[in-house]
């Protein structure tokens, strides 16, 4: 049985990695248009939501009720290939015995071929379930963009009472990440002929003494923010400034990333480092450009202690739970009292890596530990 369902699941896999779902742009038009297809017998529910004709999401469901449901969510985009590094086509999936190599196939296709295999499946799988179930086939995740589940949660199209993100966590599984914001600092200053620098005022001079300034002091008030192994942090990522290099330059421009822990909100952090920087330049104009809070789910909520029992059964190993570095689309729910839960097929280093490397073994697990929990549910 198991050598046929993983047969199955890369095969649907193969299918997914061919159609090209790289931010930019992150077009997901064709792979809804898949999707649709591939489900056109399930017997679900299965609607197409999104901004524009490329931006498409897809929600499939076993209901239409208003009530809150059990939302299976897998991102579909993935990030540009470096193609001179890649070994073999990305957009060809190489199966071996162990592994499979393809562009998204960890982070995050692995997981949606197993979740479209159980929606086309999920009548004959669990004739009796009473569930209200949703999977959403979403794009816009690396983008950090609104146009994914962000839109879905939004415009009320999905409400989740649990959320089932299928990040690749080797089947182990988050369920607590740091928020996140981004800034925007304009540093402005007076322009002069380079020859006599003195008669102007340079705006990136005025940006270093600023981005300095964080990196000596700001970051050491963050540490009072660190929760175990969640750490406060900066990191200035973007600088752009000056109009030509003969010219003292007007105006610089700094985005600032700024991940918080659970001793944080974005509106007190926003603020404070706001004031840090009015104190260097009360001239900076200083624009918050989008942010989620931390989540943090609780271990011992029905779902998770049913999906932990699961793992536990397929592969005999006791659930771990991770710290994750990055943000997942749960940070859209973070706010809304919904239980986050991210397991999925895969190693994380491997997502946006050159010759992506899947372990088949997870993703046939991955299918196991969901059919096993979803049997329990009702």
């Amino acid at each position: 049985m198991k050598n046929q369902i993983e047969k199955e699941l890369l095969n649907i896999l193969k299918d997914i990695v061919k159609i090209d779902t790289c931010y930019p742009p992150g077009s997901s038009r064709l792979f809804s248009n898949y999707v649709k297809n591939y489900l056109k017998k399930s017997s679900l529910s299965v609607k197409s939501f999104g901004v524009d004709k490329e931006k498409i999401n897809i929600v499939a469901s076993n209901h239409k009720s208003s009530k809150k449901s059990l939302v299976f969510n897998s991102h579909i985009d993935t990030v540009r290939p470096i193609i001179s590094e890649w070994k073999s086509n990305p957009y060809n999936l190489k199966i071996e015995n162990k592994f499979s190599y393809g562009l998204g196939a960890v982070n995050c296709k692995g997981s949606a071929a197993v979740h479209l295999y159980l929606a086309k499946n999920l009548k004959k799988l669990f004739p009796n379930l009473k569930s209200n179930i949703d999977f959403t086939f979403v794009t816009d995740e690396e983008n950090l963009g609104p146009d994914g589940t962000q839109y879905l949660r939004k415009t009320k199209k999905i409400k989740p009472h649990t959320l089932v993100l299928g990040a690749p966590t080797n089947n182990d599984f988050v369920i607590e990440e740091r928020g996140v914001f981004w800034i925007e600092v304009e540093v402005f200053g007076k322009t002069s002929h380079a020859g006599e620098p003195h008669k102007g005022l340079n705006s990136i001079e005025k940006s270093s003494k600023i981005i300095n300034s964080l990196n000596l002091n700001y970051k050491k008030i963050l540490k009072k923010y660190n929760v175990g192994v969640h750490k406060s942090t900066i990191n200035v990522g973007i600088i752009n400034g000056g109009e030509n290099v003969n010219v003292v330059p007007y105006k610089t421009k700094i985005v600032i990333d700024r991940r918080i822990t659970h001793k944080e909100n974005i509106k007190k952090s926003f603020s404070e480092i706001k004031k840090f920087i009015m104190r260097i330049d009360n001239s900076a104009q200083i624009k918050f450009l989008t942010g989620t809070n931390p989540f943090k789910s609780n271990k011992s909520n029905f779902y998770l202690t049913e999906l932990s029992k699961s793992k536990k059964l397929i592969t005999k190993r006791k659930a771990k739970f991770l710290s994750s570095i990055g943000v997942s689309d749960g940070r859209y729910f973070a706010d809304d009292n919904v239980n986050i839960i991210n397991i999925g097929p895969g190693t994380g280093s491997e997502g946006h890596k050159s010759n992506e490397k899947l372990i088949n073994k997870d993703i046939v697990d991955y299918f196991l530990i969901l059919k096993d929990f979803i049997s329990k549910i009702n």
